[in-house]
């Protein structure tokens, strides 16, 4: 909106320009409006960009008060805005309360709720690095409480991989159309590789905050070893399929349906799944983060010969890596063109 205000008031000038100038006072009374149409866009957006900040932590103060502002908005959304019947609405809460109020889906939610919070914090800056380095300390403690939760969100991660400004939150909220686009930041807050890959990394290498970048290589590898669901399962993440309401017993299991019996077996595959998904991690994936963090030595320490040993031993000890020929590669590389952080290529070898 405000591209097209600017591009209006412009067009305005260079027409009147051209067919007939502006006296003094006319281009005076043009800029007048022009700052006028600014500082009423921008700020109604500061204003109910504001007023977001509020109710998002209002809605995190208990369990109670997030599930009821989430049953608020699926009303107002999904049933009032689009004119369904307040029947409709009622059938559907009678058929969904219970899983939405879970302890799970309602934890959820809420790191939905704060992940919303912190892009408004970056937002909410003037310079967009500048608010990225202010809440850097925060996001990193969000991650921490994420990851040791993670076990407790089985099947809702949906909720962490759905863009925040596409959450229902975002939507009742209208931060769609009050939100600045933001360049240094991050959709949703899984999986755990793509916040490191675009906002924690990039902004300890601008910082040249060596240890503070090593740090953070050691909490990525903690983070992503805990959140295999996302990084390396593949499973469905999303809400139990919503099943009519009132199925007798005797159907629902003769079609598979049981509650019981699908907890039971769903709780053995997670089981087998997480086994290998630990194996893999270790064999495939913690090496290619390994290699990323002493590669990053190597471009922004002080040991360049430490490093370059450091990066032989990773290639040593996965010879039978997908990755081993292109990390040799790169190797031979880095070590003809020595540790200078200029010559750094950041789409090298991205873990």
């Amino acid at each position: 909106m405000l591209a097209a205000i600017s591009f209006s008031a412009i067009m305005l000038v260079y027409s009147s320009s051209s067919a007939q100038s502006l006296t003094p006072t006319e281009k005076t009374q043009v800029s007048q409006m022009i700052e006028e149409l600014h500082q009423k866009l921008h700020g109604s957006s500061a204003t109910n960009n504001s007023r977001a900040v509020s109710t998002l932590q209002a809605i995190l103060k208990s369990p109670k008060a997030t599930s009821q502002y989430y049953m608020a908005c699926i009303k107002e959304l999904q049933f009032d805005a689009v004119g369904k019947r307040e029947s409709e609405w009622r059938e559907w809460r009678e058929r969904n309360e219970d899983r939405v109020k879970s302890t799970e889906h309602v934890a959820a939610l809420q790191y939905q709720a704060k992940f919303l919070l912190l892009t408004l914090a970056v937002a909410l800056e003037e310079d967009e690095a500048a608010g990225v380095k202010k809440v850097m300390p925060l996001l990193i403690d969000y991650y921490d409480d994420l990851t040791r939760d993670f076990d407790k969100l089985e099947g809702h991660g949906q909720i962490l991989i759905t863009p925040a400004l596409d959450s229902v939150f975002a939507d009742r909220l209208k931060l769609t159309l009050t939100m600045p686009s933001l360049e240094k930041w991050i959709d949703a807050p899984l999986p755990v590789s793509a916040v490191y890959d675009e906002v924690i990394l990039p902004h300890f290498r601008k910082e040249k905050n060596h240890s503070a970048l090593q740090a953070a290589w050691d909490k990525r590898i903690v983070h992503e070893s805990k959140t295999l669901k996302v990084a390396g399962r593949g499973e469905a993440l999303g809400l139990p399929v919503d099943l009519p309401a009132g199925i007798p017993e005797n159907i629902a299991r003769r079609f598979g349906l049981d509650g019981r019996d699908n907890k039971r077996e769903k709780q053995r595959e997670d089981v087998r799944q997480k086994k290998i998904s630990e194996e893999d991690f270790r064999k495939d994936r913690l090496p290619v983060l390994h290699w990323g963090k002493n590669r990053d030595a190597l471009l922004h320490g002080s040991n360049a010969a430490a490093s370059l040993r450091n990066l032989g031993r990773i290639i040593r000890e996965n010879l039978a890596h997908s990755e081993a020929p292109n990390w040799l590669k790169e190797l031979k590389s880095l070590a003809t063109e020595g540790s200078n952080p200029e010559s750094d290529n950041p789409t090298a070898s991205k873990p």
